[in-house]
Order: C-alpha cells, then sequence, then structure tokens
C-alpha cells in the first residue's frame, strides 16, 4: 500500500478529524438557530417586557424621578473627581440609562461614571467598552474571579481614600500635589493658607449632608417626607449652595476678579455631536484601561449579583458585562467618561420599590432634560459643594476596620493580599496594587498545591454492606468537589452543584394563585433550568429535593471567597426548594473546620445531636463522619403543609 493510500486511511480513520466533521456539521446546522438566539438573549426587554404589569408604572416612574435627581449632582462630583468639566459628567449619565432599559437584568441597578477613568475625550471608556465586550461576548467572565473579595475590599478602600484626599484641598481653598504622600505633606503645611468663605462652604456642606442622612435613617421609615428629603439631599444641597454662590458672586467681573469662592463653571449646550475618540494615545491608553475595566466590572456585577440575591430573581453576568461593554463603546462617542455600577444610587432605587428596568427610561430623561435646562445654574457651583458631596458618598464605600480584621481571622493569606492592594493603590497606582494582590495569591496558591504533602494510605477501610449507592433516594444530591475551594474556582464549583440541583430535582411547589401574586419580572431563572433540563434529555418532573450532602473529602484549602460561595449555595438551595431543604457536610478536614468556624460558620457534629434539638435556624452547620451518615441521619423539619403540588391550573 501506498503512502498515498495509507495517509488516506489514517486521515479517515483519525478520531480528532472525524469528531472536527461531526462536530463542525452540527454546528453548522445549528448556527442560524443559536445565533438568532444568541442575539436575542442580548436585549433582554423582549423576555420581561411582555410580562410587565400596568401596577408597576407608579414604582417605576418614582424610582426614576429619584435615581435621575440623585444623578445630576453625583455626575458633576465625580466628573471633579477626574479632574474635568462637569458637563462631562452629565453627558456620561444619559446614554447608560436608555441602554439599561434594553440590555439589563437587574432591575435595581444604576449606574454611576466610574472615577478610576479620567480621559474626557472617550479613549478610556472605548478601552473599557471593548475589554468588556470581549470577557462578556465570549463569556469569559470567569477570568474576572482571579480578584478575589479581600482584594477588592482593598483596593476599593484605598482608592476612596485617594478620592477623598483629592477633595479636601477644594474643601480648604489650596492648591496641593500629586500623590498620597505630597497631598498630606502640602495641605498641612499651607493650614494658615486655608479660605474661610470656602472652608466655610465646603464644611456646611457635608454637615448639612450627615444630618439630612442621619435624619433620614432616624425618622425615613415612619414619614415619607424625610424619606423622600433624606433620598435627594445632595440634590436639595446642591441647589442651596448654588443659590448662595450666585447672590454673593454675581455682581463680580469674574473676567478680571476672584470669586469669593472657586466656581465650577459648569457650561452645556446640549448633548455633543458624536465623534470618533482620538487614536494618536490608544496604545497607551489600552493598558491603562486595565485597572478601571477591573474596578467597574467587579463593582458592577458584585452590587448586581447583591441585589439580586436579596430581592430573589437572577441576573446574567455576561450579558451585564456585554451591556456595559456597550455603553462604555458608544459613550465613547460622546466625549464622555466610563461608566459602572453604584452602590448608593442601586440601595437607593432599590428603596423605592421599583419594579422593573423601565424606570431607567425616566432616570435618563431627566438628565437630558438638566443638559439642555439646567446650564446657566450650573455654572455657578462652588467647588467646596462639590468636594463635599464627593467626600459624603465615597466615605460609604470604605471597608470599614472589622472587615480586614475578619480577613486576619479567616486567612492570613487574603490578610496579606488585601493589605497588598490597599497599601499599594494608596501610594502607587491602581494598577500596581490590583496586580501585586492577585499575583501574590495565585503564587502562594500555585506553590501549596505544588508543594502538598501527600497522606499514605496503610489499611483499607471497612465499607458499609447495607448501603447501595446505586439505590440513592430520590430527594438527595450528593456533591464532591475534586479540588479545594479558593477564590479562582469557589463559584464555579458552587454553580456547578445547583445547576445540577435545578437540572435533576424539583424546586417547591406553590399553589397557582400563590405564584401568580409573586411572578417576578426576570425570567432568566426559569429559562435557565428548563434549558438545563433539556440539555440532560429530562422530559418528566424530577422529585423534590430535600437534602443536599457535600463530601468535603478533597478540599483541603478553603478561603474567604469559597466560604461565602457556600454560604450564596445554602442560600440558593433554600430558596429554590424551600425553608425544608438541608445542606449538610461530610468528611471536613480539621484544618477547612477551623477555618468556617473562625470565618463565622458554627458548625457542629450532625451524629452526636439528637435531631429534636436541633433547629431550623442551625440546618447547613451539621458535618457528618461519612457521606453514608450525612444521608441517613434524620432531618430537621418537614415539608410545609400549605404547599400545594399543581400541574397546570389543576391541584393535585
Amino acid at each position: 500500500m501506498g503512502i498515498f493510500q495509507k495517509s488516506k486511511r489514517l486521515v479517515a480513520e483519525d478520531h480528532n478529524i472525524l469528531r472536527a466533521r461531526r462536530d463542525g456539521a452540527r454546528g453548522a446546522r445549528a448556527l442560524p438557530r443559536v445565533a438568532g438566539k444568541y442575539l436575542v438573549d442580548k436585549v433582554p426587554v423582549v423576555h420581561w417586557a411582555p410580562h410587565y404589569s400596568p401596577r408597576w408604572l407608579a414604582n417605576d416612574f418614582l424610582a426614576g424621578i429619584t435615581v435621575g435627581v440623585m444623578l445630576i449632582p453625583q455626575a458633576l462630583a465625580y466628573a471633579k473627581i477626574a479632574t474635568i468639566s462637569g458637563e462631562y459628567g452629565l453627558m456620561s449619565s444619559w446614554l447608560p440609562n436608555f441602554l439599561y432599559f434594553f440590555m439589563g437584568t437587574s432591575k435595581r441597578h444604576v449606574n454611576r461614571t466610574n472615577f478610576t477613568a479620567r480621559s474626557p475625550d472617550g479613549r478610556d471608556p472605548m478601552c473599557m467598552g471593548i475589554y468588556c465586550l470581549i470577557i462578556g461576548g465570549l463569556k469569559l467572565g470567569f477570568l474576572l474571579e482571579f480578584v478575589s473579595i479581600p482584594v477588592l475590599h482593598g483596593f476599593i478602600s484605598a482608592a476612596g481614600i485617594v478620592i477623598m484626599l483629592g477633595q479636601i484641598p477644594s474643601l480648604f481653598g489650596v492648591k496641593v500635589g500629586t500623590g498620597t504622600a505630597k497631598i498630606i505633606h502640602d495641605l498641612f503645611a499651607q493650614i494658615p493658607d486655608f479660605k474661610g468663605p470656602t472652608v466655610g462652604v465646603g464644611l456646611g456642606g457635608i454637615v448639612l449632608l450627615v444630618a439630612l442622612q442621619k435624619m433620614g435613617q432616624k425618622w425615613g421609615s415612619k414619614n415619607k417626607t424625610i424619606w423622600f428629603i433624606a433620598l435627594g439631599r445632595a440634590a436639595i444641597v446642591l441647589v442651596l449652595f448654588t443659590g448662595i454662590s450666585y447672590g454673593v458672586n454675581k455682581d463680580i467681573d469674574l473676567d478680571n476678579d476672584d470669586p469669593v469662592w472657586e466656581l465650577s463653571k459648569v457650561k452645556s449646550n446640549g448633548i455633543n455631536a458624536p465623534k470618533m475618540p482620538p487614536s494618536a494615545l490608544f496604545s497607551r491608553v489600552f493598558p491603562r484601561a486595565v485597572a478601571p475595566f477591573l474596578a467597574g466590572v467587579i463593582e458592577h456585577l458584585a452590587i448586581a449579583k447583591a441585589f439580586a440575591r436579596k430581592n430573589g430573581y437572577v441576573i446574567d453576568p455576561a450579558q451585564e458585562l456585554v451591556y456595559l461593554g456597550v455603553t462604555n463603546f458608544f459613550n465613547s462617542f460622546f466625549s464622555s467618561m466610563a461608566v459602572g455600577g453604584a452602590m448608593s444610587r442601586t440601595a437607593v432605587n432599590s428603596s423605592t420599590g421599583v419594579k422593573s428596568p423601565a424606570y431607567a427610561i425616566i432616570a435618563g430623561g431627566v438628565v437630558v432634560l438638566s443638559i439642555f435646562e439646567l446650564s446657566p445654574a450650573l455654572f455657578w457651583i462652588p467647588k467646596a459643594t462639590l468636594a463635599a458631596i464627593i467626600v459624603t458618598a465615597v466615605w460609604g464605600i470604605l471597608s470599614p476596620p472589622k472587615i480586614f480584621w475578619h480577613f486576619w481571622k479567616t486567612s492570613f493569606v487574603d490578610f496579606v493580599a488585601s493589605m497588598l492592594a490597599f497599601w499599594l493603590t494608596l501610594f502607587e497606582s491602581s494598577e500596581i496594587g490590583i496586580g501585586a494582590a492577585v499575583g501574590f495569591q495565585l503564587v502562594y496558591h500555585i506553590l501549596v498545591t505544588a508543594f502538598s504533602r501527600v497522606h499514605r494510605v496503610t489499611a483499607v477501610p471497612e465499607r458499609d454492606p447495607n448501603v447501595d449507592f446505586n439505590d440513592m433516594p430520590t430527594d438527595v444530591q450528593v456533591f464532591k468537589p475534586h479540588q479545594s475551594l479558593i477564590f479562582y474556582n469557589a463559584f464555579s464549583i458552587t454553580n456547578q452543584c445547583f445547576d445540577a440541583i435545578q437540572t435533576y430535582s424539583s424546586g417547591a411547589n406553590i399553589s397557582f394563585e400563590v405564584l401568580r401574586a409573586q411572578r417576578n419580572w426576570s425570567t432568566a431563572g426559569e429559562r435557565r433550568a428548563k434549558a438545563l433540563r433539556k440539555r440532560a434529555g429530562i422530559t418528566m418532573e424530577p422529585s423534590r429535593l430535600h437534602l443536599v450532602v457535600l463530601d468535603m473529602s478533597m478540599v483541603t484549602i478553603i478561603d474567604t471567597t469559597g466560604l461565602t460561595a457556600l454560604q450564596d449555595l445554602k442560600a440558593d438551595l433554600e430558596r429554590y426548594a424551600g425553608k425544608t431543604a438541608e445542606l449538610r457536610f461530610a468528611n471536613v478536614h480539621r484544618g477547612v473546620r477551623e477555618r468556617f468556624e473562625r470565618f463565622g460558620w458554627d458548625l457542629y457534629d450532625g451524629g452526636a445531636l439528637p435531631v429534636e434539638k436541633r433547629t431550623e435556624e442551625r440546618k447547613g452547620n451539621a458535618v457528618f463522619n461519612s457521606v453514608v451518615e450525612a444521608v441517613r441521619h434524620p432531618r430537621v423539619g418537614s415539608e410545609d403543609p400549605e404547599e400545594v403540588v399543581v400541574v397546570g391550573s389543576e391541584k393535585v
């Protein structure tokens, strides 16, 4: 047989080539359908809009007005952080709201300008937009999990301090150099040069902002007027001190004389015509944009996940990244700043009772109105007032010392990583802070894995002859992670567990009337569960889930992020399968158990404590010596007698 015939036969019988042909043909047939579904999923409004209830309109309208009023002073303030003109802050705030109506997957999420992105000509947002589109479009969001929770706390806290230090000169009317150490030195050196009127305006604004906030916290739940005044405190302070500033400075010839205090001098002649950002410096901006990209994306997703978990709906992280990519990319054509999530405004939006992303249309409209109608008034805003708004707003993002003390108690490595991110960001740069902290954690865990000790087994343990694990109870699922649960894999592992739970077990069944009353605008969770079962070939409704056991025998290391992921899995289990569902642990290593307890997760020996002495609150805290014992041990609670299984609209 010749070489040609042998080569032809090898090619015809090669497994990889045969698989490539088979999968390629299958992919080509599915491409039109998959592409269409992919594009439709990029505009989630088509999924939730048909379910929109007219009763939600009042709540969404109130939320939109409230958020829009808050956006105006804070947009001006964040433009001041970036040391650029205030109109860029307003320009950055109208388009993201309109786009979020079509593309957002969280009904409560509100955006703000990204204070770490400083380019006013659109290069930073375009670079961030490209990063987001690549990561979100290709569903590579798991790469962001290499930035752990302790690193994020350290970085955000340091960035907040840097921001406040940058605003203190405006509060006192002096000029300082750049860099944390230089700012601190110059401030103390220029104490005799502090300007009295500027100090009065700045500190007066801070006192009023704090007083209104405290008033809302104390009496806001009892009085709606006080609640609304507290929510709009930034706008109230801005209007008050702008009026004072106009009255004091209007008769001064600003071309020849200095005003009593520095003015923001915001000028807006409407929305700029779109134009391509300058391309000459893109090669320098792309590497620099990594830090604001990481900061904005991680904060955005963390806020969206937190409020989704708290309020019982599901977000799509990949879609949120696509939204951030689209909004930053197109924002760049309007000479705008980069945008990301805002914790304070999202919390306010949530407190208004918002029902859907429709609020964003109203909020965007308020910002557009301010751009066209409020420009003459914005000129007279004192810089000290904007600085006061920034200082009081940024104070809320600082992590309290007890958070870092918690890291110290839970994991020394997490503590060191958070300190690296904090101090290097504070005195060097955000890029160096994040890079050094992430690099330290990666190198540490790689070394631990490379040099992990192997336990020498000298005897084979006896098997229990009474248990056949081929006959596992249908209401039980057992999972055995094959890796330690640490920051770069924890959420991936727990997400796989929850996907399997939704695929092979049913959740809590409720009556048709209750289901209709609790109907949620978000359909992402329901659609994902259906897709998982379809992929697994499950056509009949599986059995109701009552117990999940995690076999931790191969988990030798767990960190703060891993423990947080397990907490999320426990919460998702109870939300999906009901309060009677229980999470148990088996074969937990002593070091891992100690880490649980230092974290504040109070574990106890499930086999040693009689079931009648256990409480509902302690479900998910039981540890057993084996999976067999965990599955067989009596369970806490029972099925809720008020729950009714429903088939269609008929009760069974």
